[in-house]
């Protein structure tokens, strides 16, 4: 069972009145739990693979120390003891796989233990979490968590997506990260402007890349007749070259390039 649901008195009803054994996780603050052990920092449990049991009729406790306290109870196991593979960083900082003692119980749990469980053990992993004061926001967040593990569950049992002959599936760190990607595509890149953006749109010849070119025949350049015009300047010349996708005629190089550079060059 998930953690949600267990409790002593449910797991000793189900026991003595229908003859059925139940084991799963469970939370600290249940009644009629051994709080010497059933508590934040209880004794005995610092290290990793310590663990304590306690037993009240045909309901056994145990809490066992992992990356962090996992504490369990079953009507089905006694206190065997197995063994689970971590991978444990050494003194020279390199990581080894390693035997760490482990209660039955707790290792029949995670093999056995359903798909809402499986679920939220992905989901933690790589998880996005926004602190807030707003719970509506929360909420929001962890079903984008749920709805992206679903969509990985999807994308293995795909026949579109299997791995070749001597591959690997793809890991759910992958498929996260391919999600972001394809979220942000098209999003990143070059300069961020600071401030509030403009609403006037701006001229392809500012934004975009032009290259000069030879009309043929000679015209006013348009940067000089305009200055000429508003009375910026006295004199102006004629060219055969300029810009061939704007259509205008242009001094090389200054006038092309204040044309291109300059959005007021008149």
């Amino acid at each position: 069972m998930d953690n949600y649901f267990t409790s002593p008195t449910l797991f000793t009803d189900l026991f003595q009145h229908f003859n059925t054994a139940a084991c799963g996780t469970v939370r600290i603050n249940r009644r009629e739990l051994p709080k010497d052990i059933m508590k934040k920092n209880p004794e005995g449990v610092i290290n990793r693979g310590d663990m304590q049991f306690r037993q009240k009729d045909a309901v056994a406790a145990v809490v066992w120390k992992d990356k962090k306290n996992v504490n369990l109870i079953s009507s089905i196991h006694d206190f065997s003891v197995g063994a689970v593979q971590r991978n444990v960083q050494q003194a020279d900082g390199i990581f080894q796989r390693q035997e760490i003692p482990c209660p039955q119980m707790i290792s029949d749990y995670t093999q056995y233990m359903g798909g809402v469980d499986r679920a939220d053990q992905y989901i933690q992993y790589y998880v996005f979490q926004h602190k807030t004061l707003k719970w509506p926001k929360r909420i929001f967040f962890t079903m984008i968590e749920m709805l992206k593990f679903d969509a990985f569950r999807l994308f293995l049992a795909s026949p579109h997506h299997q791995p070749g002959p001597g591959k690997r599936p793809t890991t759910f760190l992958k498929f996260s990260k391919a999600v972001a990607a394809g979220l942000i595509a098209g999003y990143t890149g070059g300069s961020v402007r600071k401030g509030r953006p403009s609403l006037v749109p701006v001229d392809d010849r500012l934004t975009q890349r032009h290259l000069p070119g030879s009309f043929g025949n000679k015209s006013w350049c348009h940067v000089c007749h305009m200055r000429v015009k508003n009375n910026q300047q006295e004199t102006r010349r004629q060219t055969k070259f300029g810009c061939l996708d704007c259509g205008k005629h242009l001094c090389l190089p200054e006038c092309f390039t204040v044309f291109h550079s300059v959005k007021n060059y008149c």
